[in-house]
């Protein structure tokens, strides 16, 4: 080969090496700054007690059933478990978080739902109590509360899924009431409505019991023939009834 020739090959092969080395590094540096994942934010479940549109105040009688009767709050604590949030779709893959969660009415009660898919909600289910494998004596956890909560073992064992008590104006008369929910056969699965958009950002979901539905439909329910639910399944019925719409969802503004 001519000097010349050999000469003029070595310039265009140098560069071309040099071309396929830069390429290659190029393909095997990682990026100067990798984008960090964004993990999902947790969602907050807020529960509020209401009597209509008024806030819960405790140990006033201020409120009046569907049947007539003025009464007052002294005591509700309650259960809830299964909270399935619903998706436009409503399919088998809506996220459902197990519980249960015990709530005492007279705290500010606030729960972590976890990180949820985003998406387009109608609202939600949820048990009002325990379902039937945890409804068993010794199941939960032995805290004061749930001890405090059980169902006495000759009536069937297990938890209250409600006690709701106070006292109610019979004939002008300040009378007691105990309006205590149990057994598996009681078990409302209520509806709580109330559109809403989850976007893997921070948000807080308002639960809102109100306590008139318990009295109202679709039994109006008559506290002067039914002052004492517990041992009662026909009244025990009739709450779990009016319990099935007693609440509604949406998000904090």
């Amino acid at each position: 080969m001519h000097p010349h020739t050999h000469r003029t090959a070595i310039l265009i092969i140098l560069p071309l090496m040099a071309g396929l080395l830069s390429c290659a590094k190029e393909e095997n540096d990682p990026p100067a700054n990798p984008p960090t994942p964004v993990a999902p934010a947790a969602t907050t479940l807020r529960v509020e007690h209401y009597i209509d549109d008024a806030p819960l105040l405790y140990d006033t009688v201020l409120y009046v059933t569907e049947a007539g009767h003025a009464y007052s709050v002294s005591r509700l604590e309650y259960y809830i478990s299964g909270i399935r949030l619903m998706t436009e779709d409503c399919c088998d893959e809506d996220p459902v978080v197990p519980g249960p969660f015990y709530i005492n009415a007279l705290n500010n009660t606030a729960f972590d739902l976890g990180a949820l898919p985003p998406g387009n909600y109608t609202g939600a289910e949820l048990l009002l109590g325990l379902a039937p494998d945890m409804n068993i004596t010794g199941a939960l956890p032995n805290t004061l509360e749930n001890v405090n909560m059980a169902w006495p073992t000759p009536m069937g064992g297990g938890y209250h899924f409600m006690k709701f008590e106070g006292h109610f104006l019979n004939a002008g008369t300040p009378t007691g009431y105990a309006m205590h929910l149990g057994r598996n056969e009681n078990l409302p699965t209520c509806l709580a409505v109330g559109a809403f958009q989850l976007d893997n950002t921070a948000r807080t979901l308002v639960l809102r019991f109100n306590l008139n539905e318990v009295f109202r439909a679709p039994h109006t329910y008559d506290l002067s023939t039914g002052s004492y639910s517990m041992g009662s399944m026909m009244l025990m019925s009739l709450l779990r009834d009016n319990c099935i719409d007693a609440f509604t969802i949406a998000l904090q503004p």
